[in-house]
């Protein structure tokens, strides 16, 4: 699945797979330490999903998913347009 941007937060990449499934969310990476998918409709717990480390030690910090959520609280209803732009939802 092609990737098209999302938003910008320093040291993690984040992106909307253009060909995905609901509910809306995105991904956001720590290149070789974690990844996990944002349900940014969600709140609080349900919002965060780990992808993998399946069988790694690295799991996300507090630390590091905190500017990750205060970013998607700020921005849901961009979020929520951009998803609507960008990702056509599989069947």
């Amino acid at each position: 699945m092609p990737r098209v941007e999302c938003i910008a937060i320093e040291g993690l990449e984040l992106w909307f797979n253009s060909n995905d499934h609901l509910p809306p969310h995105f991904h956001a990476e720590r290149t070789g330490e974690w990844e996990v998918r944002v349900y940014f409709l969600k709140q609080g717990g349900e919002m965060v999903r780990v992808k993998w480390p399946k069988n790694r030690r690295r799991w996300p910090s507090a630390n590091e998913l905190k500017p990750l959520l205060e970013a998607v609280e700020n921005h849901r209803p961009q979020l929520l347009e951009e998803w609507q732009l960008k990702v056509s939802v599989g069947a």
